[in-house]
């Protein structure tokens, strides 16, 4: 009889290469979450990226929606001439404090001696005193002094020159900035956070190695920021009061916690790993090819 391998045994072979299963492409549930593990540091660090830019950009948003018109307003009302800041003091004319622009978000008022408080009639106030740029808000208020080495005049049309030039900067520093503080805290949580659920796994019986955990936490810290990203949107639209935010900063780390815990549970079991046997393979193997030095039965196993 001829020693040509049978058709129908290579027809119930298993193919060499195993077929992959989808890939990580989002962590909001728990599945997708799971696919992180196994995934690419590179992949995993674009998503973390990708989500704090989208935080971040938010957070302009709110800026140039909430802050930034009452700039425009508050240098539309500076004096024409007088107002300088040299050698550390401001200097201003006039005495009485008084508010420059003020809206339910941010408020902008001078204050030429340290006596007789404007009052604060928004969220969070700057006042510009003789020695010090003071912003106060629900919790306290907190002062900067003036730098020694500043010389700037105040006066309308050179305050107005310089923010037409530095608002779009400034914003794009603040946005890159935070995006990349946000990318920063959330790997550094999930370095600190790597060790314990990599124990977890191993009493719940689920497959992950130590960088997989890593993968995992960042993944998980990111998939929660939408809820930042929603909690400055509806702060911007007065639909959240100023306390509220802190509430939602709250909130966005419980709901990483809970679903980091639903992404470890949707993990395969330990034993998974383990190569099954494909009982149509050739000689009950999994269906990979012999290995060298191997010899291989031909011809009709039913003979």
């Amino acid at each position: 009889m001829s020693d040509a391998p049978d058709p129908s045994t290579q027809a119930c072979a298993a193919p060499a290469t195993p077929r992959r299963g989808p890939g990580a492409w989002q962590p909001v549930t728990g599945g997708g979450l799971a696919r992180f593990a196994d995934a690419g540091t590179g992949r995993t660090l674009g998503f973390v990226a990708a989500f704090a830019l989208a935080a971040s950009l938010v957070l302009g948003w709110t800026l140039l929606t909430a802050w930034w018109p009452v700039v425009d307003r508050a240098i539309g009302e500076l004096p024409e001439q007088g107002p300088t800041l040299a050698r550390g003091r401001l200097g201003w004319p006039g005495a009485p404090a008084r508010i420059l622009a003020d809206s339910p978000h941010l408020g902008i008022a001078v204050r030429p001696d340290d006596r007789s408080p404007p009052g604060r009639t928004a969220d969070l106030q700057v006042e510009l005193m003789p020695g010090a740029l003071r912003v106060a808000g629900i919790a306290g208020f907190v002062e900067w002094p003036w730098p020694a080495d500043w010389d700037l005049s105040l006066v309308r049309l050179e305050a107005r020159a310089a923010w037409e030039a530095w608002r779009r900067p400034a914003l794009t520093a603040v946005v890159g900035g935070v995006a990349a503080a946000l990318a920063a805290t959330w790997c550094v949580a999930a370095v600190a956070l790597a060790l314990p659920l990599r124990l977890m796994a191993f009493v719940l019986g689920r497959r992950l190695t130590l960088g997989g955990a890593w993968r995992l936490a960042s993944a998980a810290f990111a998939g929660a920021s939408p809820v930042l990203g929603l909690g400055l949107a509806g702060y911007a639209l007065r639909w959240l009061p100023w306390p509220a935010l802190a509430v939602v900063a709250g909130a966005h780390l419980v709901g990483a916690l809970l679903q980091l815990c639903w992404g470890l549970w949707s993990r395969p079991g330990a034993d998974a790993s383990s190569p099954k046997r494909n009982p149509f393979g050739p000689d009950g193997t999994d269906g990979k090819a012999d290995a060298p030095g191997r010899r291989r039965r031909r011809g009709n196993p039913f003979r």
